[in-house]
């Protein structure tokens, strides 16, 4: 398009790259008049080809660059098209120790800022040789526990360390990056480097980090760590003396791995390996970091940088960055450290209250090999033999390690709101943001470890119903904070809580005093305000839970009113065929039989906006159904149910 002047080809002249050079981009930008290469696109193959120049000096600068600019996503995508991995990949295998180091440290920023897509295009383009070469050849120099002092400036050690980062977030991404870890049998080479924590505790930190990531899932790792040659390592490190929160993170990074491993491990020592397990999460969250931030925001605001008030800095403010005082950034790091390991240890309990779901498969057998017929009679049919899932239960082991260490209690403290005046100064400082970040993230972790803990946990060994009543004023109170809790991540954290408490309750026929009409208008805004399928799930259980205690006692019908009118809405509005199926089975538990249930149903006309819904879910399931996944049994269920409910409520 735009001018009529044919194009005089030339001939391509030899490229070691394999790049067009910049002249050759600038000359064609004149000959057809456009400018279609930008200036951040001319920049990165400035700097792709000056990774071909045989100056030392200027090879290692060029890296360095890139190790910047690959912080830019338009850049970092142009960089990626451009072939920088394969440029980059052989440099780790340079003899010159700068050159290598550099190398390294631009790739490992690579996999740090990009998303899994950034990994797998690194995988393919064939990062994983050069990578796996490189670390067999540092191998040798892993520095061994002593009591002698490390270089302060080591290039081989920082490329093992830069090299080792690498591999952690390519296998955190990538499954071929895991396959060819168990390949070339890099868990021993991981392991040399998670014995340095005496000498060099960057690396152990590293090499804990990757273990934790390879080590799940993964048996030919698990048995390899379990070998009488591994084991002494990893109990090594969890004994770890040190009193930093660094080592802290050490010691919860490799209980993590024990808790990975511990179904390889010999039956007369796992007891003991999940009360050490335990015990090191309960150390990391007795930690206040809170305390510890208010006691460095003083520092911080002394020598950090401060954006504008909003917490949003001004893109036109592009102020250079502040190098921090040496002990200020230690304390920084100790305080990231610190949630870091919180936030490990909530999710590593949070899933030791978990039974692996084997039966996740079959529900998507059912949704994939459901007839494709508008008829859907004999699915329904057949629904009442649907095989839901039994109730969760923990191993005597776990709960007893649970219960010993006062782990739910620990929890609970975690699920508290960070002070709001803190945050308001960590967001609006440069050095803060990744801390305001970890507390909200330790808090949303607590909220869904607290839910798991209390759906499994029996209810004396949680502290009895008054244990119970604490919980859920906690969990009030953070629901009805101003301004309303946001974001998805936290609102179905707090909500999955109230909900494993209130069904607690239920199951218990414990009724929830301080739960007013005012907590249901909240809980249902907050269900209204969000995309999230398990928020309003979550919220409609809830409601399912309190609507049967309510139906079950005498003057409640204003508060079942209130619940039976939300349920109903939820019903005939929501547009998600699994949160519809969800109300209907809570209306069904709430106003199946009792006399007060039976005059409310009346008095909001359940009924006939039920029969209403039938025609509608039924053409909804009929078209829909190919997308319901695992949740296809619950609709299923509830339709075929809706009908039964609706004759039964008809003919008494």
């Amino acid at each position: 398009m735009g001018k009529a002047k044919h194009k005089r080809f030339r001939a391509k002249k030899q490229r070691p790259t394999g790049l067009p050079s910049v002249q050759e981009v600038e000359a064609e930008e004149s000959e057809l008049g456009t400018g279609s290469y930008t200036a951040v696109e001319n920049q990165t193959l400035t700097l792709l080809e000056r990774l071909q120049s045989s100056s030392d000096e200027e090879k290692v600068c060029s890296c360095s660059a890139l190790a910047n600019l690959v912080q830019e996503p338009a850049a970092r995508d142009t960089l990626l098209q451009n072939g920088l991995v394969r440029c980059l990949g052989p440099l780790l295998l340079d003899n010159r120790p700068a050159i290598r180091e550099a190398a390294t440290g631009a790739l490992r920023n690579l996999s740090a800022c990009g998303d899994h897509e950034v990994c797998d295009k690194m995988v393919s383009d064939d990062i994983m040789t050069p990578l796996v070469t490189l670390l067999s050849q540092l191998s040798s120099g892993i520095p061994i526990p002593s009591g002698k002092k490390l270089p302060k400036r080591d290039p081989n050690l920082n490329s093992l360390l830069q090299a080792l980062h690498l591999l952690w977030n390519l296998c955190e991404s990538n499954g071929t990056a895991v396959s060819i870890f168990n390949r070339h049998g890099l868990v021993h080479i991981t392991l040399q480097c998670l014995q340095s924590h005496v000498t060099f505790l960057d690396l152990a930190l590293t090499a804990a980090h990757c273990l934790q990531t390879v080590s799940e899932d993964n048996p030919n790792a698990g048995i390899e760590l379990t070998k009488s040659t591994a084991l002494p390592i990893l109990e090594s490190a969890l004994m770890s003396p040190g009193d930093t929160m660094q080592h802290t993170l050490l010691r919860t990074l490799v209980a993590s791995v024990l808790h990975n491993i511990k179904g390889l491990l010999p039956a007369v020592s796992q007891n003991q390996t999940i009360q050490a397990i335990v015990k090191v999460f309960c150390q990391s969250l007795d930690t206040d970091a809170q305390a510890a931030v208010s006691k460095l925001l003083p520092e911080m605001s002394k020598n950090g940088q401060v954006s504008n008030g909003s917490g949003s800095p001004d893109p036109k403010d592009s102020l250079p960055a502040v190098e921090l005082p040496k002990n200020l950034s230690e304390d920084l790091a100790e305080i990231e450290a610190v949630l870091t390991a919180q936030q490990v240890a909530l999710e590593v309990a949070s899933n030791m209250c978990c039974l692996d779901d084997d039966e996740e498969d079959d529900w998507e057998d059912i949704a994939s090999s459901s007839s494709s017929s508008d008829d859907l009679q004999d699915e329904i049919t057949d629904a009442d033999e649907v095989p839901f899932m039994s109730p969760l239960c923990l191993s005597d082991e776990i709960h007893g390690a649970l219960v010993s260490h006062n782990l739910p209690q620990k929890v609970l403290v975690k699920c508290a709101f960070p002070d709001r005046a803190l945050l308001q100064s960590l967001i609006v400082h440069s050095a803060g943001k990744t801390i305001f970040k970890g507390l909200l993230r330790v808090q949303s972790r607590a909220l869904l470890c607290l839910q798991n803990m209390i759906a499994v946990i029996d209810l004396v060994a949680l502290g009895g119903p008054e244990a119970l009543t604490l919980v859920l004023n906690k969990l009030l109170i953070l629901t009805m904070v101003e301004p309303a809790p946001t974001g998805d991540e936290l609102v179905e954290a707090l909500t999955s809580a109230l909900r494993s408490v209130l069904q607690k309750m239920a199951i218990n026929k414990q009724m929830p005093q301080a739960l007013s009409e005012q907590h249901l208008t909240r809980l249902f805004g907050l269900g209204q305000g969000t995309q999230s399928e398990q928020v309003r799930v979550n919220i409609v259980a809830m409601l399912g839970s309190l609507g049967s205690l309510l139906a079950a006692k005498p003057e409640t019908e204003q508060l079942l009113t209130a619940v039976g009118t939300q349920l109903s809405e939820v019903a005939m509005k929501d547009g998600s065929l699994w949160v519809t199926a969800e109300a209907l089975d809570a209306i069904f538990d709430t106003f199946g039989d009792g006399a007060t249930a039976d005059a409310v149903a009346v008095k909001i006309g359940l009924v006939p906006k039920l029969k209403m819904l039938v025609p509608q879910l039924k053409a909804r399931l009929r078209q829909g159904k190919n997308q319901l996944g695992e949740h296809m049994p619950v609709v299923i269920n509830a339709r075929h149910n809706l009908v039964r409910f609706i004759k039964y409520k008809e003919s008494h």
